[in-house]
């Protein structure tokens, strides 16, 4: 079984959350006046007299939900439209600005400063560059303020960078908000789930950590300052690109425990130590490993077109088995092993945890507390009492656990727990 099929199932992945959530950056302080703002200039563009509701599920985690029903995107519609890729549209639905890069279609009648409809792409047949009205499937996602021209966006011989529609309301209702309400750090657009996954590892100080395939870092930061900056973390990815975006992440967030290394996590585990602290690593050092494995990403939301074929599908476990065996070895006796991913695919969740219980026998699934997502799927190489161990975030009911309704409306998510006896 590769996927998680069925209607209800299709209709929850091409569907956005209906919230935004922040990550809190609690060696920071974050002025709660910056987002009632934003959130007050926003309601003042859209002639609206309610603000949408904000709290938080944590110190560490702020909600933003949806603007009231009465608020109607299809209102705002007019005579103008753009054309964004399908992944553009999606961030639009997420509550983003268009950026110049997504925009394919753009009429020459459209002036700078007007209304404009923004429709996503949805089989990426419509050129770029577009001047006539694109005919072919697309769909509706919000409407917006146009910012760049034609000649910005198409003919001026420079790639064109920067917001070249500033969206007023998406399909979603989903508030336009993001890091520039606090821009130094002191919160971070991050996904619920992924949010609960650095609750899981629960980094306390003194702690020595493993954090691999860590880019961009959101993870990697959030176990730091969940320490109190006090851990010691060691953050892997495989490119100078990829440690890049860690080390100017640690950076805006004030976070000096984090050593960052590029290196190939599946050989992060040998006999011979790395001079001065850097990888490979020796058996059994680290108290904690988080292994959020690369994966094929089809937990996220919305999906409006999928470009994943089988063979791409079926690689994925391999690499994520060899990097479970590398953990598993790097972890010390009675630590604790976090495996998480953003899919929906059994071959990469259950069945890697039944993979790895019957190939690991010194490694013991335990509680992935909090557990806040439901189980895991019945009949996919777990038994009720493991799938109760584990948690997925998706739109399944389950009698094994009640899940509270925010925890269903997220993106797919996995997250397995293990130590190890000996």
């Amino acid at each position: 079984m590769q996927h998680v099929e069925g209607s209800s199932n299709e209709i929850w992945l091409s569907q956005p959350p209906k919230y935004t959530t922040f990550r809190v950056n609690k060696l920071k302080k974050f002025d709660l006046k910056n987002l009632v703002n934003f959130l007050s200039a926003q309601s003042k563009e859209l002639n609206c007299s309610q603000l949408p509701k904000f709290y938080f599920l944590r110190p560490d985690c702020l909600v933003v939900e949806q603007w009231p029903p009465y608020l109607i995107p299809d209102k705002l519609k007019c005579e103008h439209e753009v054309v964004v890729d399908a992944l553009c549209a999606a961030a639009v639905l997420r509550g983003a600005h268009v950026f110049a890069p997504g925009v394919m279609g753009l009429s020459p009648d459209c002036k700078v400063g007007e209304k404009v409809d923004i429709y996503g792409d949805l089989e990426g047949h419509c050129k770029r560059g577009l001047k006539i009205k694109y005919t072919g499937k697309k769909v509706y996602v919000g409407t917006g303020i146009l910012k760049m021209s034609r000649y910005e966006l198409y003919d001026n011989g420079i790639q064109p960078r920067g917001i070249a529609v500033h969206t007023l309301l998406p399909a979603s209702r989903l508030p336009v908000v993001n890091e520039s309400i606090s821009p130094k750090g002191e919160i971070l657009l991050q996904n619920l789930p992924s949010i609960v996954c650095g609750w899981v590892v629960d980094a306390e100080p003194n702690d020595f950590i493993l954090d691999m395939c860590a880019a961009p870092g959101n993870k990697t930061t959030h176990l730091a300052e969940m320490s109190n900056n006090q851990a010691k973390i060691i953050a892997i990815d495989k490119t100078k690109l990829k440690t890049d975006k860690i080390r100017i992440n640690c950076e805006l967030q004030a976070i000096t425990c984090v050593k960052i290394y590029f290196y190939d996590s599946t050989k992060i585990c040998s006999n011979t130590r790395g001079l001065n602290g850097e990888p490979p690593f020796q058996p059994k050092t680290f108290d904690k490993v988080l292994l959020d494995a690369p994966c094929s990403g089809l937990g996220q939301r919305p999906q409006l077109n999928n470009k994943m074929t089988p063979k791409m599908l079926q690689s994925y476990k391999f690499m994520q088995r060899k990097l479970f065996e590398a953990a598993a070895k790097v972890l010390k006796v009675h630590g604790k092993l976090v495996y998480s991913t953003c899919t929906v695919t059994v071959d990469e969740n259950e069945a890697l945890v039944a993979w790895a219980l019957k190939k690991f026998p010194f490694m013991k699934l335990i509680p992935a507390e909090p557990l806040l997502g439901g189980p895991g799927l019945a009949n996919c190489g777990l038994t009720d009492d493991q799938r109760l161990l584990v948690q997925r975030f998706g739109p399944e009911d389950d009698p094994l656990r009640q899940v509270d309704a925010i925890f269903k409306d997220t993106i797919g998510f996995f997250i397995a727990a293990f130590t190890k006896i000996q």
